[in-house]
């Protein structure tokens, strides 16, 4: 979405200092927010070339080699091998499991989510990673044809009092149609707001307000999207904070995925245990 782009940033000083605009790589989320017309909000625009999915013809994803191209705010080249020195200390697969009216209250496998924290010194990236399945969710009877859900916004828990937080991903792309949706938006917030053609990329702290303890990345993962962008697999959503040399927590409820409605569906919340540093909670 170009004119999104045209958003000024009205960053004071202090802000141009540490967060510089358009980004490669770790963004740096402010605990006050970011300043823009209007306000504040709690949100870096990432990537909106797609306009948030709902171009059918896709993203421009990030490009590094052999020189760093557009688009690439929030994005990083690789995470492998360790990022910049980062050792893996926590890894799991973990399935999005379904439970509700449309499921006929039995619980449907409808993809799964890798969960993996790397750590260094006296910091750790917290990363998420989902696949989609072929899998209709609503086995009401009379349905008609297949509805698949579509993550639109992906909450991650367990931050506060672990500044500085800051934010990227990894775009992965194997070929033959398997390449990853990118991360449009990032937010210090855990109030997802859905965007639809024509709103601003970046939500004011009205609509979502600040949150010190989650992070909120917007994406459009689905196996086959009403809008025709259809993308089943996420970038590697990261989150930086510091840690220290406890062992990373497993805590329930830690990542949230949000069907938001972008195309008029019904408003639906997964949850699953995750990585979060020790002694965390999902308090708000």
């Amino acid at each position: 979405m170009k004119n999104s782009l045209a958003v000024t940033l009205l960053l004071g000083a202090a802000l141009l200092m540490s967060i510089p605009v358009f980004a490669t790589g770790f963004v740096t989320m402010p605990v006050k927010g970011f300043v823009v017309t209007g306000g504040t909000t709690a949100y870096v625009s990432c990537n909106v070339s797609g306009n948030f999915g709902a171009n059918p013809n896709g993203s421009t994803p990030p490009t590094f080699f052999p020189g760093a191209g557009d688009n690439n705010t929030c994005a990083v080249p690789s995470i492998t091998p360790p990022l910049a020195g980062y050792a893996q200390v926590a890894k799991a697969i973990r399935n999005l499991t379904m439970t509700n009216t449309y499921t006929l209250n039995q619980p449907l496998i409808v993809g799964y989510v890798m969960d993996q924290v790397w750590r260094k010194g006296a910091s750790c990236i917290y990363g998420s990673k989902i696949r989609l399945n072929n899998v209709d969710y609503d086995r009401r009877p009379g349905s008609p044809g297949m509805q698949y859900f579509e993550i639109n916004d992906v909450v991650r828990g367990g931050f506060k009092n672990r500044q500085p937080i800051s934010v990227a991903y990894y775009f992965s792309d194997t070929g033959a149609g398997q390449s990853d949706d990118v991360l449009y938006r990032a937010g210090l917030t855990g109030t997802s707001v859905v965007h639809k053609t024509g709103d601003a990329a970046r939500p004011l702290t009205s609509l979502a307000p600040l949150s010190q303890n989650w992070i909120n990345f917007s994406t459009d993962v689905s196996y086959e999207d009403d809008d025709g962008s259809s993308v089943r697999d996420s970038a590697w959503l990261l989150v930086k904070s510091s840690c220290t040399s406890t062992a990373p927590k497993a805590l329930a409820g830690a990542l949230k995925f949000r069907q938001m409605g972008q195309e008029d569906q019904p408003l639906l919340e997964l949850s699953v245990t995750a990585y979060a540093p020790a002694g965390a909670s999902t308090a708000p």
